[in-house]
């Protein structure tokens, strides 16, 4: 009892100004750290990469728990700030999958998009809270990840848990300082900045003007799922590849949009259609590697096939385009403490 009620009392005395040389440059980036974060402390030197992309990292140690901080840029340039973008979400996942490839029993508690220092809404960081075990030995860890400055900055907390209930201030802690340290680097919010969209990409290589406006339809109705059920848009955006049922939806929707359109390519499909074989058309002719090999139930594939011998001869389904999310999938944000 009298360690934790030590570690409690660290974390209290640990808030408020630090001064000048109780702090660190996190090199490559221009922020600040203190040296000591509660009963943590800076520990030996920083750890500089051989692969400058990998940057520098930092360890923080204290008794039962301990803190990693990277600063990098992983060789990319002009990163944007801020946790709700898609370099962020990429290196929020990555960090994710080294967690769950990497240790035992590994089970994902939560994540969101945490406030660092609510309740300004801005800055955030990605957060993940895992609890695995790390050569036989049960360990409650935090990710996070967010980006300032043109650098990545990634930060790796681990507690043992017999100090679950200091989990709470620990973390409001950290998270205090990232955000003090994040706060004056900060790129003003650009006021005209583009609104996170979805764009469409139609294929204009080949193809009537009618057959053009036929893609245009599907790849409208693909925007629409997406937009509706963002849980099916790619994690950290980018081509939108539809599931089956999707695909099939989208299918349905242009024919019944084009149905009076007299070009070649819409009456194969509609004859496809009226013959009842459009669920099987779509699995076959469409068919995407995500979904699998196994087929839906009620796929009357033989029928298809043997059907299409004799009324698909050297039909090429067209290529319409694709769309593109540009944002990542909404992560939930932090709930509001009652």
């Amino acid at each position: 009892m009298k360690t934790m009620v030590s570690v409690l009392l660290a974390w209290t005395m640990a808030a408020g100004a630090v001064s000048a040389e109780e702090t660190v440059q996190l090199l490559p980036s221009p922020l600040v750290f203190p040296k000591r974060i509660g009963p943590m402390v800076l520990a030996g030197e920083p750890h500089k990469y051989d692969d400058p992309r990998l940057g520098v990292s930092y360890q923080y140690s204290g008794s039962g728990l301990s803190l990693t901080v990277y600063i990098y840029d992983a060789g990319q340039v002009d990163l944007p700030d801020g946790a709700d973008t898609i370099p962020s979400c990429q290196e929020f996942e990555t960090a994710k999958q080294g967690v769950e490839q990497t240790y035992q029993k590994v089970e994902r508690k939560s994540q969101y998009l945490a406030s660092l220092n609510p309740p300004e809404t801005l800055p955030q960081v990605r957060e993940a809270l895992y609890e695995f075990e790390r050569e036989g030995k049960p360990t409650i860890s935090y990710i996070w990840v967010t980006t300032v400055a043109k650098n990545f900055v990634k930060l790796r907390m681990s507690l043992d848990p017999r100090l679950r209930d200091e989990v709470p201030d620990a973390r409001r802690e950290v998270l205090f300082r990232l955000g003090e340290a994040i706060k004056p680097h900060l790129a003003p919010v650009d006021p005209n900045a583009k609104t996170p969209s979805t764009s469409i990409n139609v294929n204009m290589d080949e193809g009537s003007t009618n057959e053009m406006a036929m893609g245009l339809g599907y790849l409208v109705i693909l925007t629409t799922v997406v937009d509706k059920s963002p849980e099916l848009a790619p994690v950290c955006g980018g081509q939108f590849v539809p599931d089956y049922q999707t695909e099939l939806a989208a299918y349905q929707g242009m024919l019944q949009m084009n149905s009076e359109t007299p070009d070649k390519p819409l009456k194969k499909l509609a004859r496809v259609a009226d013959s009842g074989f459009l669920d099987e058309f779509v699995w076959v002719e469409l068919h995407r590697e995500s979904w699998g090999t196994t087929p839906p139930d009620g796929l009357a594939l033989p029928e298809y096939l043997s059907w299409k011998k004799k009324n698909l001869k050297r039909f090429k389904p067209p290529y319409f385009g694709h769309i593109v999310v540009d944002h990542p999938r909404p992560l939930p944000p932090e709930p509001t403490p009652h």
